[in-house]
């Protein structure tokens, strides 16, 4: 991989809540992020895979500091930017933009899209009154829409038209990296492609670095250049998204696999699908997290918990069984 322009390492967010039983309040911790390290390359896509209540929209709004880190290393461009503040604070809110899964929720229902795409320029004070105009009806023209769409609300457009809305906000104030959380999960299967494909496009043309978050492993794949596979706060296996796909060696890898793609042609499946529930990350197994549920777990790996160790064609993977 190339020189790094997001540098995550070691990177823990746990919330602490309190539980009140018989009159007694007793204070526990959510492991929400439990210890995680990646990089992404100046124009590449990382991509980021797993169950519902993994981690991964809680690492996202901690790379977005809309969550302060409880311990670990977030560096972007080479700058730590842990507790930064003021201009620094607000110049790395220009270089990181992203886009949300809900396209309705994510738009103001009272603006109008030229507003909409035009409130970073503004907030950010990157352009005059005149130069957001001109910057939104070209954003417009660049994700598919017409230059008189400024001027109407978001009610009026489908839900693949406003993530394109969504889409030019991000774009306006030309960051260098976009959090993409979740970006097609909400549309209908008919138009996932065309915004897939629009992303790839903007990437190709601007350089823009994408951290992709999908639970959709057909999207991750197509978009992404490395990927990690996290459960329970903590990537279980990483590494180039060809090389991932092609032999999964985690076993949990291997289910999600398995469970999204088809099963042989003699119907056979390639592994039994996952079993259970995932566990809460109030209190997370002890040694290897996926033991619990994994169809190859044996006494030492309730014992020790298996570090990411790095295997062949790049690959990394937590697991004494591989």
């Amino acid at each position: 991989m190339s020189a790094a322009l997001l540098d995550v390492r070691d990177l823990r967010k746990h919330f602490p809540v309190r539980r009140t039983m018989q009159g007694l309040g007793s204070r526990q911790i959510v492991h929400a992020v439990d210890g995680v390290s990646f990089a992404i390359a100046h124009g590449e896509t990382f991509g980021i895979v797993g169950e519902s209540g993994c981690g991964k929209t809680t690492l996202s709004r901690v790379i977005l500091l809309l969550e302060a880190a409880t311990a670990g290393e977030l560096r972007f461009d080479g700058r730590d930017v842990g507790g930064i503040a003021g201009a620094a604070l607000l110049n790395y809110r220009r270089a990181v933009q992203a886009v949300f899964q809900d396209p309705t929720s994510a738009l103001s229902p009272r603006m109008r899209v030229g507003d909409i795409v035009g409130e970073p320029m503004r907030a950010t004070g990157t352009a005059s009154a005149a130069e957001r105009r001109a910057e939104v009806d070209r954003l417009l023209k660049v994700v598919g829409l017409r230059g008189d769409a400024a001027l109407a609300y978001p009610h009026e457009f489908s839900g693949g038209q406003r993530q394109r809305i969504a889409i030019a906000r991000a774009l306006s104030t030309r960051p260098r990296l976009i959090v993409l959380d979740e970006p097609i999960s909400a549309l209908d299967i008919s138009i996932r492609a065309q915004i897939m494909n629009l992303l790839r496009d903007i990437q190709d043309q601007t350089g823009t670095a994408f951290l992709l978050i999908a639970h959709d492993l057909a999207v991750v794949k197509h978009m992404s250049k490395h990927v990690g596979v996290m459960y329970l706060g903590k990537f279980v296996e990483t590494g180039p998204a060809d090389a991932l796909y092609r032999r999964p060696l985690h076993p949990y890898t291997r289910a999600l696999l398995a469970a999204a793609l088809p099963a042989r042609p003699d119907g056979a499946p390639v592994q039994p699908p996952l079993a259970g529930e995932l566990p809460s990350p109030l209190a997370p197994p002890s040694g290897c997290r996926f033991r619990t549920r994994c169809p190859l777990a044996e006494p030492r790996c309730a014992e020790v918990e298996p570090e990411l160790r790095q295997l062949d064609h790049g690959q990394h993977v937590a697991c004494y069984r591989v």
